[in-house]
């Protein structure tokens, strides 16, 4: 009896080629949410070191006061400038506020003046640059960060020069 060449995929090949495929979804799928979590955490605490970056250029070009208000309750952070160059009283914001992606949040801030070093993790922390480029009379801001996936970070703000430093972990 002559075989018969018949074309095409059986049931049960066509089965096991869609159970692999939703293997791999279904590990896929999990690991996205994560990778998401991850990237939009990194990109929040770097918006946080390009605002301190921007209160600085502002207050060199602008000669004025320029201030970055990091609020810890409600994970968000804005850029407002003064009215003066040194000693303002009236502040007009500069940018839309920014707040912390789903996920993510602002664990607290540590101000060091002199000797003292303030711990804040809820309200708000305002960072003013001055136009000589200093966060006087703050000598270090630390800035900590974190997600749900356990991964923190800590932006540091140098007084004297207002440089800013993005570090991994909680140092």
């Amino acid at each position: 009896m002559p075989m018969r060449s018949e074309k095409g995929f059986t049931l049960v090949e066509i089965m096991i080629v869609i159970a692999i495929i939703a293997i791999g979804t279904i590990i896929a799928g999990s690991n996205i949410f994560d990778w998401i979590t991850h990237n939009h955490s990194v990109g929040f605490h770097r918006t946080i070191a390009q605002t301190m970056e921007e209160a600085r250029n502002r207050a060199v070009s602008s000669q004025r006061q320029h201030r970055v208000i990091i609020d810890a309750t409600g994970d968000s952070v804005s850029l407002e400038r003064g009215d003066k160059g040194a000693g303002s009283t009236t502040w007009t914001k500069v940018l839309p506020t920014i707040t912390a992606p789903h996920r993510s949040s602002i664990d607290n801030v540590l101000t060091t003046k002199g000797t003292v070093t303030t711990n804040t993790s809820a309200g708000t922390v305002n960072i003013t640059v001055n136009p000589a480029c200093d966060t006087f009379p703050l000598d270090l801001v630390r800035i900590y960060i974190s997600n749900d996936l356990g991964e923190a970070w800590t932006v540091r703000v140098f007084g004297w020069t207002s440089r800013v430093r993005v570090e991994n972990g909680t140092t």
